[in-house]
């Protein structure tokens, strides 16, 4: 994986390896955030897993993955 700016990290590991990477990265996240886009079989062609406390959160509108802020 390439670090393309700070905390900003792309490549394009195996499924076993994301895994390990995703849960390493939500149990270590504490205050932060963790954001990954991984290919997915559906009509975007990805998915998006979050991890700590989320600014923008992955809503699912008719297949469609949309962000959304949380009103607080």
């Amino acid at each position: 994986m390439v670090e393309v700016a700070a905390g900003v990290f792309v490549g394009n590991p195996s499924t076993r390896i994301r895994d390990r990477l995703w849960a390493t990265l939500a149990t270590r996240v504490g205050d932060g955030q963790a954001i990954m886009i991984e290919p997915a079989r559906n009509e975007q062609g990805w998915a998006v897993r979050t991890a700590g406390r989320d600014r923008w959160v992955p809503v699912d509108l008719d297949g469609l993955i949309l962000s959304a802020r949380l009103r607080r």
